[in-house]
């Protein structure tokens, strides 16, 4: 049984707290990502950045000017990198998340989206 740290991107791109609009939406659409994990200085997991908060965001006064911090969702929902795929897989159907950062100690230590989920079980089957 694989588990999700065979599969998680171990090379996260990470924002804080502080981080301004324009540099989140650079990095966002630049990196073509979803989504990018909140981190403190010392890398703990405080929030989560979806293109769904940036779009909820945007109607808002002084978009441009918020920060990372008064956008991001706070309560996140993580990953174990020890736990196996197939529960990953199973927070995936269950919820409209693309991407769960993998936590260690409260750290983060990875990411894994639904399409690593996939094209892990497209190698072991083509």
């Amino acid at each position: 049984m694989a588990t999700v740290s065979e599969v998680m991107v171990k090379k996260v791109i990470t924002v804080t707290k502080d981080t301004e609009m324009p540099k989140l939406c650079r990095l966002i659409t630049r990196k073509k990502l979803s989504g990018v994990p909140v981190v403190n200085g010392k890398g703990r997991l405080v929030g989560f950045i979806s293109e769904r908060d940036i779009i909820a965001a945007v109607p808002k006064p002084r978009f441009m000017e918020r920060t990372a911090g008064q956008i991001m969702t706070r309560k996140v929902k993580s990953i174990g990198p020890e736990e196996p795929l197939t529960n990953a897989s199973k927070i995936f159907s269950a919820a409209k998340y693309r991407q769960l950062p993998v936590v260690k100690a409260g750290k983060v230590v990875g990411i894994i989206a639904r399409k690593d989920v996939i094209q892990h079980m497209l190698g072991r089957y083509y």
